[in-house]
């Protein structure tokens, strides 16, 4: 006869197969579905992947590199959606092939059930923090730094082979030759007249585009001219220089003034928001702005903890279609959590609540919704 000593071992290691069981079903069907959101989201973006690529004559490594980025952006939205999914169809699934009754009939409790849930979305959530506070306002950065630089690529292919080409960086320039892929121009003539009194001309056997980044968070352009000379006509003075040189560095100016992407808050890492944020007052429309963005960068977070009420209470149903029904219940679910959480941003800004309760509002009528989907799947 067992000893209740060995039947309280055995109870742990069925509790821990169990708490295992669901553990791999819960995990397994999260990494499918956010690989799933991340290419969906990512197809969104496959027209201006493809103006970059055809139009703007973007090299494959920079693609992948704005493409690398974007995927990190995504994360946020990806992760709770791809772990409400996950809980939705795993305790669909366990409903609809009634091993869900088993395991209450066995007296395990849907709570008890629960534990590998939690200790996944703690997991999830620990990530989430991550990407909200640093990763992301990092992509952000870099998705515009690559853009800027492709943008700076294409700029020798603008300029057509043989013809004089007017208004590039406000310059005259003609070029016998072009290479995009390399950004070279062969046998070059530029006339520059940005100082209307101190006019220039340049004569180069060859010139290259280099972008140069300026700073984290804009770039200029370098037309390096090799083998040439510069032409200098001084009418008031009556003389005329030229100056020969094997290399030459001609800066162009890049307009960033388009980039409003560049104060935008979602792109401002978190040691620098706080700093902001301890700068300005919720009086003023920036303070307000800048404390919004870091109570749902934390809500936003957090919210997979609530999605496992949400997920448990309205999983545990009979279905023959479970997946299909998980998919879209996740989807309505999430939309309706984004929609508060953007009138709660304009509530914030136009100060009608405080930032940490109005991007928490999403989170506190989940939980509530949750609470009593929960309980109701409680017997």
């Amino acid at each position: 006869m067992p000893t209740k000593f060995q039947k309280f071992l055995e109870n742990i290691k069925a509790g821990k197969r169990l708490d295992f069981y669901i553990f791999e079903e819960t995990l397994g069907v999260f990494l499918g579905s956010c690989i799933f959101v991340l290419f969906i989201l990512l197809m969104f973006q496959c027209l201006r992947l493809a103006e970059f690529f055809i139009i703007q004559r973007a090299s494959g490594i920079l693609l992948l590199r704005i493409c690398f980025f974007m995927l990190i952006t995504f994360l946020p939205v990806a992760l709770p959606l791809s772990f409400l999914i996950a809980i939705l169809i795993t305790f669909g699934r366990l409903s609809a092939d009634s091993e869900l009754v088993a395991m209450k009939a066995s007296g395990i409790s849907l709570f008890r059930l629960s534990y590998s849930v939690w200790f996944l979305a703690t997991l999830v959530v620990t990530l989430a923090i991550a990407l909200n506070l640093s990763w992301v306002p990092w992509a952000e950065v870099s998705v515009k730094n690559t853009e800027l630089m492709i943008g700076n690529t294409r700029a020798v292919s603008s300029i057509k082979e043989g013809t004089f080409t007017s208004g590039f960086f406000n310059l005259l320039i003609f070029a016998d030759k072009t290479d995009s892929q390399k950004n070279r121009l062969y046998k070059v003539f530029i006339y520059d007249e940005r100082e209307a009194k101190n006019p220039l001309t340049y004569v180069s056997r060859e010139a290259e585009i280099v972008p140069v980044k300026t700073s984290d968070l804009g770039a200029a352009i370098v037309l390096r001219l090799y083998d040439g000379s510069m032409h200098h006509n001084d009418l008031d003075e009556n003389t005329y220089e030229k100056v020969d040189f094997s290399t030459y560095n001609l800066y162009l100016k890049v307009d960033g003034g388009n980039h409003g992407a560049v104060t935008k808050p979602q792109m401002i890492p978190y040691l620098e928001l706080t700093k902001k944020i301890d700068l300005t007052t919720p009086a003023t429309y920036e303070g307000r702005e800048l404390r919004g963005e870091y109570w749902r960068r934390i809500a936003t977070a957090i919210s997979p903890f609530i999605f496992v009420l949400v997920g448990i209470g309205f999983g545990t149903f009979r279905s023959r279609s479970a997946k299909t029904g998980a998919v879209l219940t996740g989807f309505i679910i999430l939309v309706f959590y984004w929609l508060i959480q953007a009138v709660g941003v304009g509530a914030v800004q136009r100060g009608n609540f405080p930032a940490y309760f109005a991007m928490q509002l999403p989170n506190l009528i989940l939980l509530i919704l949750g609470l009593a989907r929960f309980k109701l799947a409680l017997w």
